[in-house]
């Protein structure tokens, strides 16, 4: 049957495999309750099946007898990660109408002061764990440095986008690790959030909204604010999801038209810096051109938010369960000191920022406002928006507005924007231990213009 197929039909059939994936991924976490409890995604799950079908488990279980995974679709999902987190940014600034920075910066500054601080200070921690003990002890490749805050702020899709760069300076297996480490921070994210929320609640010290229900403010997330009044846009001659994955692929074009310009630009000065350079990040920016090119002409109803949430959604689903289940075991397990080592310097950072610089920089409710921000630090945007959910489930505090603002500062810069992805050639030229300084020196300051402006406020 599979005898006479060509390329195309293997990645047709690659699609299908995934889809019975996540649906089996879905099963799962239905028959195991204690899984939807602890917020594990069911993509993370199907992922895990995936490796359990294929090579690495069932495959050297049975001697190579037994294997459901064909080595065809094991290629073609080696390749959809770094390939679907370009869709996943082109449709972070689709739909949403562009505000006034002014108007949102009030709300989102301390938000963004708290992430670039956790961002930057995983850059700086883990660049000096690989530079004093990692490398010289583990064998882990120097160009690490900036591995912890690509996987645990950056997640998957970010892993999968620099993965390009991590094999041009001589080290692929850092995928594998830093795809090891992004899964590791799903679970550490909303495992060790949930205690968290939990010891704030039943805490006499900690002022948390769940403990008071005298009044629910109109408070929502960021893509919860509708930029229309629905998915209906007239007779135009196209559906709502035809029109938002139109949307989505002109703004990949625009972003792969700038990168390929930044290219032939350094190439005219013999320089080859954008050569291996991700497409992600311009794919942002192509979607913020897209975005306010519909804003000028006054045409944000031809792009539903609700409808692109959805697409990103799919493609960060079909993302994630194809990273995890072309997840290298051998190359995990070769480095497992380092990804130990990298987890618990990582949860030890982002708890320790939420109790010392959450009183520091939000004057009141400080531990709503923080929670979040923890989230995304150790897992994704999501996470954050969960454990924002479990302190404030009346959204009484404004937290969960305040961190999806934040989103329209940070994410194209770190956790995943235009510096994560510079790091690494940035390591590659002037190595971990000045890398590390640089970060450091960054957080601190913005610690310093943080507590200072709460200082101010107060």
């Amino acid at each position: 049957m599979f005898g006479s197929w060509g390329d195309a039909q293997w990645i047709a059939f690659a699609f299908v495999f995934l889809g019975i994936a996540l649906i089996a991924g879905l099963l799962v976490r239905r028959a195991l309750p204690f899984l939807g409890r602890l917020y594990i995604p069911a993509s993370v799950i199907a992922g895990f099946l995936i490796v359990l079908v294929g090579p690495q488990a069932l495959g050297a279980w049975t001697g190579g007898r037994v294997e459901l995974l064909p080595g065809p679709v094991a290629v073609v999902l080696s390749h959809l990660p770094g390939l679907l987190i370009n869709v996943v940014f082109a449709g972070i600034m689709l739909g949403k109408r562009l505000p006034s920075l002014r108007t949102i910066w009030g709300t989102a500054e301390p938000h963004v002061l708290m992430g670039g601080i956790y961002a930057f200070g995983q850059m700086a921690l883990g660049a000096f764990a690989v530079v004093l003990i990692l490398t010289p002890f583990f064998g882990l490749p120097e160009a690490a440095g900036s591995i912890m805050e690509a996987s645990f702020a950056g997640g998957h899709g970010t892993i999968a986008g620099i993965g390009g760069l991590f094999t041009a300076v001589g080290a692929p297996e850092l995928i594998d690790v830093g795809l090891a480490l992004a899964t590791i921070s799903i679970v550490t994210g909303t495992v060790i959030g949930f205690v968290l929320v939990n010891w704030a609640i039943r805490s006499p010290k900690v002022d948390v909204a769940r403990k008071h229900t005298d009044q629910v403010s109109k408070a929502s997330r960021l893509s919860e604010i509708a930029p229309n009044l629905g998915d209906t846009a007239g007779d135009v001659g196209l559906g709502a999801i035809s029109r938002a994955f139109g949307a989505i692929c002109i703004s990949l074009l625009l972003g792969l038209l700038l990168l390929w310009g930044l290219r032939e630009l350094t190439h005219a000065f013999g320089a080859e810096l954008f050569d291996d350079f991700p497409l992600f990040p311009f794919a942002l920016v192509g979607g913020f051109l897209v975005q306010l090119a519909l804003s000028l002409l006054r045409r944000e109803e031809l792009v539903s938010r609700r409808t692109v949430n959805d697409i990103s959604g799919l493609s960060l689903d079909l993302l994630i369960a194809a990273a995890i289940g072309t997840l290298s075991l051998a190359a995990v397990g070769a480095h497992i000191w380092s990804i130990v080592i990298l987890t618990a310097i990582s949860v030890a950072w982002s708890v320790i920022g939420l109790l010392w610089l959450g009183p520091r920089l939000f004057a009141t409710h400080w531990f709503d406002r923080a929670i979040p921000n923890f989230g995304q630090s150790q897992g994704n945007v999501a996470t954050g928006f969960i454990l924002a959910d479990m302190s404030d489930p009346d959204r009484r505090t404004g937290a969960a507005v305040g961190f999806g603002y934040r989103q329209l500062f940070l994410a194209p810069v770190v956790g995943g924007g235009v510096l994560t992805a510079f790091s690494v050639p940035v390591i590659q030229a002037i190595g971990s231990l000045w890398f590390g300084v640089i970060a450091a020196v960054l957080a601190a300051l913005l610690a310093w213009w943080g507590i200072r402006r709460a200082r101010r406020r107060a």
